[in-house]
């Protein structure tokens, strides 16, 4: 095959099938799909809450730093978890609506609220995918996803937020495995009998947008996630909906697997911690207005 004849197979391909088909596999377990709610608990939605208020505080001050925001601004967090960024974004612009699907993450954002007594945070609790984006009450001067587009048809998602925009789009995703790529890929034959698939990465969300004529700025960037748990057990549980772990004998091997990868700190406390890369997509439709 020639160079040229090459490039033509290339561009014929449609991107946003591949995204469809890997996020199939990446969520089908077992022969079902089934949609996992990992965020589910209240108790894990907190932690991660406080892990983003402490170890990942620098993280949130440094994104805020990369958005767009006026006070007058018009803001859109899609999947916006406990509001880690929503609260803080909440303190310099007009608005915001949180977009959030998770039990346990609306339910701890909307508390936060209520305790901080913020009141121009705005709370639907769907996913982006459920969502009537007439249910938005307008456009909105930033949208911000933030590792939130879990979607089964990203173009259509992108869409989406572009007929809702009328400026600065920020989104951040995975580029390449991560390292909790390894660990299920270790672990999975064990719990499921079966290959793990990882979700589709920012070279296919890239290849979407290009197609839709939509040319984004990227940064790529190392970030290391990290959690602290007080007990073995706290660590399973909190990981049993993440490696779909829900028969007796999949707790068993998950916590046995545990043991293995986790340090146990000088106060009996469990780490769990990895390095990644991630990227940053941002592109600005204000001039499209």
């Amino acid at each position: 095959m020639s160079s040229i004849q090459f490039l033509m197979k290339l561009n014929k391909i449609d991107w946003n099938d591949v995204w469809k088909e890997q996020m199939r596999i990446y969520n089908e377990v077992e022969g079902t799909l089934e949609k996992v709610d990992i965020w589910e608990s209240k108790e894990n939605a907190r932690r991660y809450w406080e892990m983003s208020q402490n170890k990942g505080a620098d993280r949130i001050e440094q994104t805020l730093s990369e958005l767009d925001l006026k006070a007058d601004s018009r803001v859109l967090d899609i999947g916006s978890g406990p509001g880690a960024l929503a609260i803080p974004i909440s303190k310099r612009v007009r608005e915001v609506v949180a977009v959030e699907p998770s039990d346990g993450m609306m339910s701890v954002l909307q508390e936060n609220l209520e305790e901080l007594g913020i009141s121009n945070v705005k709370c639907i609790h769907k996913g982006w995918e459920d969502l009537d984006i007439d249910e938005l009450g307008g456009k909105f001067d930033v949208i911000i996803a933030s590792y939130s587009l879990n979607v089964p048809d990203i173009r259509q998602t992108f869409e989406q937020i572009q007929a809702v925009s009328s400026g600065s789009v920020y989104v951040y995703w995975f580029a390449g495995e991560t390292s909790w790529d390894d660990q299920y890929r270790a672990i999975w034959p064990a719990l499921h009998n079966e290959e793990y698939h990882s979700s589709p990465k920012c070279n296919i969300m890239y290849n979407v947008l290009y197609n839709m004529g939509i040319f984004p700025n990227m940064e790529v960037f190392p970030m290391q996630r990290s959690m602290t748990f007080s007990s073995m057990d706290e660590a399973v549980k909190h990981y049993v909906p993440h490696y779909r772990a829900y028969t007796d004998a999949q707790v068993s091997i998950l916590r046995e697997y545990l043991k293995e990868i986790l340090p146990v700190n000088e106060d009996g406390s469990i780490l769990h911690f990895g390095d990644t890369t991630r990227v940053r997509m941002w592109w600005d439709n204000a001039s499209d207005d």
